[in-house]
């Protein structure tokens, strides 16, 4: 199989076009270009990706902060599953189902080409930059990383590359700006921090990857067997 086309247009900047070079050099560092071409060439290899992350939601105005393990898997061109504390978003790239665990209900609807959430969408973190941004490398950091090994979590210093991101056309949005936090040595992705313009900030860490694990096409649609009692609402 070749490299899977989501993970691919995640780090294939698009060369967008300006009207003069000072207006391409300030939307596109090419400094911040040559880290996600290393990115995309680590990740084009890949069949499939199992990841386990944990999504952060903080409002430091409200000093909350809400926190949710998950996992993903991702399948070829468009197959994927979410798993995120009680619900399952899964889909074989025809359809979507949405399945909440304290209802006990299912919705299946077709997929939605538009959908821009990385949460609700786990294909979009890999897709989410081909267009429509701005992106600079703030510079090379040591960070406090994250990683899960042998089921367990631990914190590691890793020397990080910090991109940020922001939308070419920021009016209507929601967010900002998104900040990247890559392993220099690796090219891999640690974390992906989405500030809202509201001042809250959502948060994916990365905590483990495991490309090209053996998946069985089932994972990504709907069986009644596998949800006892489940009510199903069609909304194809």
């Amino acid at each position: 199989m070749k490299v899977i086309r989501i993970i691919t247009a995640m780090f294939l900047t698009a060369a967008l076009a300006a009207p003069s070079m000072a207006q391409n050099k300030e939307t596109h560092d090419p400094a911040a270009k040559k880290v996600l071409e290393k990115i995309s060439t680590t990740t084009q290899s890949y069949q499939s990706l199992r990841a386990t992350f944990d999504w952060t939601l903080e409002n430091k105005a409200e000093k909350t902060k809400d926190t949710k393990q998950g996992y993903m898997f991702i399948k070829g061109n468009n197959k994927y599953k979410l798993i995120l504390q009680g619900t399952e978003i899964f889909s074989n790239g025809t359809d979507t189902w949405t399945y909440s665990k304290d209802a006990n209900e299912i919705t299946v609807s077709a997929v939605d080409e538009t959908e821009e959430s990385i949460v609700s969408n786990p294909t979009k973190i890999f897709s989410l930059y081909e267009k429509g941004f701005k992106y600079t490398l703030k510079g090379e950091e040591q960070k406090q990383i994250r990683i899960k090994a042998d089921g367990k979590v631990s914190t590691v210093k890793k020397n990080c590359y910090v991109i940020d991101l922001y939308p070419e056309s920021p009016k209507g949005k929601e967010f900002h700006t998104i900040e990247l936090i890559v392993d220099k040595a690796t090219t891999q992705i640690y974390s992906i921090d989405i500030k809202f313009k509201n001042g809250s900030d959502q948060i994916i860490e990365i905590l483990d990857y495991k490309p090209n694990v053996a998946m069985p096409d089932n994972l990504f649609i709907y069986e009644e067997s596998k949800y006892p009692g489940a009510e199903l609402n069609d909304m194809r």
